[in-house]
């Protein structure tokens, strides 16, 4: 038997179906690459003493460790004290052992670089490998070809979004500008926590609090019911009731809550007995599982598509986002929001920022804004720790004619307990006064 073609041929199609098994439900499969030379003409590897390791972690089979060095993680065979991969990898795991009808073992490790993802299988007599990389969808973007970024917005979200996180003890955080007036993306920023420091993060699909897009999405539907901003309502001391034992309750619902308000002001306080009385003559019967299903636990999304979407509805008759690719858009029609829903959002919105708002008090002095917090505590305690909470702002200024779309996302422990005011403070002022001067 040729035992190198056989050996091809084996790992090829093993690794073929090991890819179809990690692509879940993917309509369509399509490996960025299969790597299948080092099956029979094993790459030569750097070699690194494992000395010179920060960590060295044992698999669930001895025979192997995953070792670290400069915050990269590769496989290290122990038995045969050599490396198998070069250490450049930003996850290594190893999750399965495989032996053929013929006596050959195969050990699969799961990996992550960039915004791949991948799996390689490494022959247990002689570590050749094969490995099979594709997009991972948990990473949304890459901005390799986007050619709008601009290097000084860049930079200034950088260096606010790392000191913000500092300042709030984040563990994850992003930011995200937009030109208002064209929809193209100016810089998008992730950055993570690696010990004391805070290094480039990924791109991810991040959870996101509900009340940003419940506001923003009920609002416009006043003028749906004929209903103005000037509209007395009473707020029920911010307890409202709906029968077998369910209530819509407000922020401030155990002092007493709000009394009666004009629409304008439930709304620039962010009353939810007010959101949903007004979703509950909109929808009728089906305003309650309307309402459960866009207030319950976190929304996923990113801060780009959150500052597109934003700001596409306040001041557009199209959805407009950023493709990544070049320059380029695309857009959509937007045909559920009415002129005048529309004008209730944005004096919403700016209304949450000025006056007696409920933002007022840490609003930024010198710009008047169009933009609303979100404050998402998480879960209940887990296996013994807290899930991580999220705070996040999204907004356009200046608000009459906005030229820039901000999104802002930032992921921390659930203790301390830190509020909007933090968020304005550590970042979202900081970042709208300087681009506001930076105007181009």
């Amino acid at each position: 038997m040729n035992t190198k073609k056989y050996i091809r041929t084996t790992l090829l199609t093993m690794a073929l179906s090991l890819f179809a098994q990690l692509s879940f439900a993917q309509k369509a499969v399509v490996a960025d690459s299969i790597d299948v030379e080092e099956a029979f003409g094993k790459k030569q590897v750097p070699q690194v003493p494992l000395e010179q390791c920060e960590h060295i972690d044992t698999c669930s089979i001895a025979k192997f460790a995953i070792v670290t060095k400069d915050g990269k993680q590769g496989i290290y065979d122990l038995e045969k004290h050599e490396n198998v991969t070069e250490i450049d990898f930003d996850v290594a795991d190893l999750f399965r052992r495989y032996v053929s009808e013929e006596g050959i073992e195969v050990f699969y490790f799961y990996v992550e670089r960039g915004i791949e993802r991948g799996t390689i299988g490494v022959v247990g007599e002689n570590n050749h490998t094969v490995s099979v990389w594709m997009d991972n969808p948990e990473y949304v973007a890459k901005l390799d070809e986007c050619t709008t970024i601009d290097s000084a917005i860049a930079q200034k979200c950088h260096d606010v979004l790392s000191e913000g996180l500092k300042s709030l003890d984040g563990t994850y955080g992003q930011v995200a500008v937009l030109d208002a007036q064209t929809g193209r993306l100016k810089a998008w920023i992730a950055l993570e926590k690696d010990g004391e420091d805070y290094v480039e993060g990924k791109l991810l699909k991040q959870a996101c609090s509900p009340r940003v897009l419940t506001l923003v999405g009920i609002t416009p539907r006043l003028a749906d019911i004929n209903g103005s901003l000037k509209d007395k309502m009473d707020l029920c001391g911010g307890v409202y009731n709906i029968g077998d034992s369910i209530s819509i309750r407000d922020h401030n619902w155990r002092s007493g809550g709000y009394g009666v308000m004009t629409c304008r002001q439930a709304l620039t306080h962010k009353s939810n007995v007010a959101m949903f009385k007004i979703l509950l003559v909109h929808r009728g019967d089906d305003a309650f599982g309307i309402w459960k299903n866009i207030t319950s636990d976190e929304k996923q999304t990113n801060a780009m598509e959150l500052a597109a979407f934003f700001n596409s509805l306040y001041q557009k008759d199209i959805i407009t986002f950023p493709t990544l690719q070049a320059d380029s858009v695309t857009e959509a029609t937007i045909d559920s929001i009415k002129p005048l829903g529309r004008k209730y959002l944005q004096e919403v919105l700016i209304g949450l920022n000025k006056g007696d708002g409920i933002q007022a008090s840490y609003a930024p002095k010198k710009v008047e804004l169009a933009g609303i917090y979100g404050n998402y505590q998480g879960k209940d305690i887990e296996n013994g720790e807290h899930k991580l909470a999220e705070m996040s702002f999204v907004g356009l200024f200046p608000a009459k004619k906005p030229r820039y779309a901000l999104a802002v996302f930032i992921n921390r422990p659930n203790e301390p307990t830190h509020d909007s005011k933090d968020l304005a403070d550590g970042i979202v002022n900081d970042l709208v006064e300087w681009l506001t001067k930076h105007v181009q």
